[in-house]
């Protein structure tokens, strides 16, 4: 009886099963898929004294994916369910492309390296937590810091450089998003992953580098759509 009541006494320590007081750290990498928003948008105009066409170009169509990191604290706060604040730098890298015409000459684009730091914070929801196997759902809001793209418009038939055109400030922009993900159990207190979701990033902040060409609205946009996919490590404890 006297060691009966002794255990009842003891609180029971927490399992690997149950999430809640406990803290994980994970480490992610991965890219994005671009699902729509675009850089640009399309119009027409005046570019030294030459009539200008300018075709719409999507974030997809200009940037290549190279290189999304995250790292996220996360604590439990219930058996199944945690709180988690993370924080991402992602990358993209531009090439020279085609963006319209000027006069019926090829006018190219060359934009800057976009460069994004950015803070989520969220909630994340796991089914079949007694098993090493688990799915989760989660929801985030956050911000993200992203770089000054500056631009660089040529027409290659004539000679004619227009060199770092001011295209869009550095900008503070929200996202907002769901993910979607399994881990699986190394250990007690390591495991591994897969983790995408959908993502929605308001507008840059646009600049005034075209006034006069009748272009100016053409980049009164930014905002995208996107698919991070990430490898994910933990440790809990």
């Amino acid at each position: 009886m006297t060691f009966a009541l002794g255990a009842a006494l003891v609180p029971a320590s927490t399992s690997a099963e149950d999430l809640k007081g406990r803290w994980s750290v994970a480490f992610q990498g991965g890219n994005d898929l671009e699902l729509s928003g675009r850089v640009h948008e399309g119009g027409s105009g005046t570019v030294l004294g030459l009539p200008t066409t300018v075709e719409a170009r999507s974030f997809g169509d200009v940037y290549d994916a190279a290189f999304r990191g995250q790292r996220s604290v996360g604590y439990g706060i219930g058996r199944a369910s945690e709180l988690f604040l993370r924080g991402s730098y992602y990358k993209m890298e531009s090439e020279t492309l085609q963006v319209g015409t000027v006069a019926g000459l090829q006018l190219n684009g060359d934009f800057a390296e976009y460069k994004e730091w950015g803070a989520e914070l969220g909630y994340r929801r796991y089914f079949r937590v007694d098993k090493p196997f688990k799915l989760y759902v989660g929801g985030l809001a956050g911000l993200r810091f992203v770089s000054t793209l500056p631009a660089t418009f040529s027409v290659p038939a004539a000679g004619v450089v227009l060199s770092d055109v001011p295209f869009y400030d550095s900008s503070t922009v929200a996202v907002f998003g769901a993910d979607l993900g399994f881990t699986f159990d190394l250990s007690k207190t390591v495991a591994v992953g897969l983790e995408t979701g959908p993502r929605y990033q308001t507008g840059l902040s646009d600049l005034e580098g075209l006034a006069g060409t009748g272009l100016e609205r053409i980049n009164d946009t930014g905002s995208r759509w996107s698919m991070p996919v990430v490898a994910t490590v933990s440790v809990r404890f």
